[in-house]
C-alpha cells in the first residue's frame, strides 16, 4: 500500500483517491447545474432540488480540494531521551542483595513470543505496523499513562514500545484478570487493548467487549485465537507472575495477586523478564521473545531482614542500554526504510 504524507499525517492511497475523484467530478456537476439553473429556469420546486444538490456538491468537492495533493515529507523524527520512570515499583529482585538471604522454595520460568513496535509503525500498514489498530488504539490508551518499556525505562517519543500477540497466546490467568480488569473497571483497566483480529486491508474500531458472565461463556473463549492484545511491556510487570501460575507446582502462591507487590519479603513471590530479545528492524522483522522468571521465597533460618532495599546503581547502564535498543543506528533505520520502499513499489505495481 503506497502512503504519502501531508501535514505531519499519514493516509493511504486507497482512502485520497477516491475522495480526489469524486471532488472533481463534483465540481464538474456544479458547473453543469449552474448552466442549466442560470439559461433553463423550471418550476420552484425544481429550482429549490438544483439548489440542494449544489450546496452538497460544493461541500464534498471543498473538502477534495482542502486535502490537495501531499506536501513533501519534510517531518523529522523525534528520538526520545529514555529515562528510569519515577513511579516504577518493580525493580529487579535478582540484582537486590537482600535476595540472599531468603531461600527459593519455588521457581518458574517460561518463554513467550510477542511482536514489537514502536510509535512510529501506528502509520505503518501491516505486517510491519499497526495501521490496521492505530483509531481504535487512541481510545484505549489515552485513559491513563504509559506504563513503561521493559525495566521501567520510558523511551518517550516514538521510541515507546508496544508488544503485540494473539490473545489466546496469553496464559488463562492472565486473560483472566484482563477481562476481570474491563469488567469492574479496576486499577488494570486499560493496560491491555484486546481487537478482533483486523483482516487485510480493514481496520479495527472497538475493543472486544467483555462478557458479564463468569466464567466466561465458551463459545467466547473459543473465539480467543480471532483476537489480539497490544500492550507496552511495562503491562508485563503488573502480573508477571500469572504468565507462569499454570500447571506449576506453584499455583497457588504465583496466582495469589497479594503476595506479589515488587518487593522481597517472606512467603512473597517476586518476579522479572531475565532475557529480551531484540527485534530485527533492519529487515523488517518485528518477532521477539522474552523469558519471564519468577520465584516464591522463604526467610532463610538464622537470618533478620528490616525490609529496607538497598538500592543498586543500575540506572545508567540501563539507560544506555534502552538507548541502543530503541534508538536503531542509521543504517539500519535506512536499510529498513528502503524494505518498506521496496514493498510500497511492490504493491503499487501489483496495484497497477
Amino acid at each position: 500500500m503506497l502512503r504519502k504524507r501531508h501535514d505531519g499525517l499519514e493516509d493511504t492511497k486507497e482512502e485520497l483517491c477516491p475522495l480526489l475523484f469524486w471532488g472533481s467530478f463534483l465540481s464538474l456537476t456544479c458547473c453543469c447545474c449552474c448552466f442549466l439553473y442560470t439559461f433553463f429556469p423550471s418550476k420552484t420546486t425544481a429550482k429549490m432540488k438544483f439548489e440542494s444538490w449544489m450546496v452538497t456538491a460544493a461541500w464534498l468537492a471543498s473538502t477534495a480540494s482542502a486535502i490537495g495533493p501531499p506536501g513533501p515529507d519534510t517531518v523529522k523524527r523525534l528520538v526520545g531521551k529514555a529515562e528510569k520512570m519515577a513511579n516504577w515499583k518493580f525493580p529487579n529482585p535478582f540484582s537486590n542483595p537482600r535476595h540472599k538471604k531468603y531461600d527459593v522454595t519455588c521457581e518458574v520460568e517460561k518463554v513467550f513470543p510477542a511482536r514489537e513496535f514502536v510509535l512510529d509503525d501506528l502509520a505503518v500498514p501491516e505486517p510491519n505496523g499497526l495501521l490496521q489498530y492505530r483509531d481504535a488504539l487512541k481510545t484505549v490508551f489515552g485513559m491513563r499513562e504509559y506504563p513503561g518499556s521493559w525495566d521501567g525505562i520510558d523511551p518517550h517519543g516514538y521510541d515507546r514500545h508496544i508488544l503485540e500477540m494473539g490473545y489466546d497466546e496469553l496464559p488463562l490467568k492472565v486473560r483472566e484478570w484482563i477481562e476481570q480488569q474491563e469488567r469492574t473497571n479496576g486499577p488494570g483497566r486499560g493496560l491491555y487493548a484486546v481487537y478482533p483480529r483486523a483482516h487485510p486491508g480493514t481496520r479495527a474500531m472497538n475493543t472486544v467487549p467483555v462478557p458479564e458472565k463468569v466464567p466466561v461463556p465458551a463459545e467466547y473463549r473459543e473465539k480467543d485465537d480471532r483476537r489480539v492484545v497490544l500492550f507496552a511491556p511495562g503491562a508485563i510487570y503488573e502480573v508477571l507472575p500469572l504468565w507462569l501460575a499454570e500447571g506449576t507446582p506453584c499455583d497457588d502462591a504465583l496466582s495469589s495477586t497479594d503476595k506479589y507487590t515488587g518487593k522481597i519479603a517472606d512467603g512473597g513471590v517476586v518476579g522479572w523478564p531475565v532475557h529480551i530479545s531484540r527485534p530485527k528492524r533492519a529487515i523488517g522483522e518485528r518477532e521477539v521473545e522474552f523469558r519471564l522468571k519468577a520465584q516464591v521465597l522463604k526467610l532463610k533460618e538464622g537470618e533478620t531482614d528490616d525490609g529496607e532495599d538497598i538500592i543498586v546503581e543500575e540506572t545508567v547502564e540501563k539507560t544506555e542500554k534502552t538507548k541502543e535498543k530503541v534508538a536503531e543506528p542509521e543504517k539500519a533505520a535506512e536499510a529498513e526504510k528502503a524494505v518498506e520502499s521496496e514493498a510500497a513499489e511492490e504493491t503499487t505495481k501489483d496495484e497497477l
